[in-house]
């Protein structure tokens, strides 16, 4: 079993990565003291948990947001593979304490959360479609539902700026610099 992987562009990483803005051999991970170590080596850098990373090694949860050159996703399923961590279950939400990215507060959402956040978000945006298509067909016919359609609609559409502006909050600002 090996000790450390490399990722990037060459056919010589253990997982390539065939994008443009992915270095030759843009990251080496290896596992210390039971956790993921993310190591940047390529020029355009990676995002992880939100936080620009450069030329640094970084401890990293299993499952954590790892964006290679600010785009790209890092393949956790072949790095699973490659270099298993022993006790951990990929694609939960991580339970370690904190300091590493993607543990509690790091900027790392589990899917199930995400999923969540995606429903509420399609229905905050059908709502008000609804309402309105509704008001416009009875408004004639039935003044009164016509006019609790369009506020429904209107609560609908303050509910959904509601939850964006929530999660714009929520998310830490990234800087991306291309070079």
């Amino acid at each position: 079993m090996k000790s450390s992987i490399t990722v990037g562009r060459s056919s010589s990483c253990d997982i390539i990565i065939p994008h443009d803005g992915v270095s030759r051999v843009h990251a080496r991970i290896s596992v210390a003291g039971g956790q993921y170590i993310y190591e940047n080596l390529g020029k355009n850098g990676t995002v992880i948990g939100g936080r620009y990373i450069g030329n640094e090694r970084v401890p990293v949860a299993a499952g954590t947001e790892i964006l290679m050159a600010g785009r790209v996703p890092l393949p956790w399923a072949q790095v699973y593979q490659m270099l298993p961590l022993g006790g951990v279950r990929p694609y939960e939400a991580d339970t370690n304490a904190g300091g590493m990215y993607g543990a509690a507060g790091g900027g790392y959402t589990p899917a199930s959360q995400q999923s969540i956040e995606i429903w509420w978000g399609i229905l905050a945006f059908l709502f008000p479609i609804v309402g309105w298509i509704l008001y416009f067909a009875w408004k004639n016919q039935y003044p009164k539902k016509a006019s609790q359609a369009n506020i429904i609609a209107w609560v609908a559409v303050g509910v959904y700026l509601l939850i964006g502006l929530i999660n714009a909050a929520n998310r830490p600002t990234v800087y991306y610099f291309w070079y």
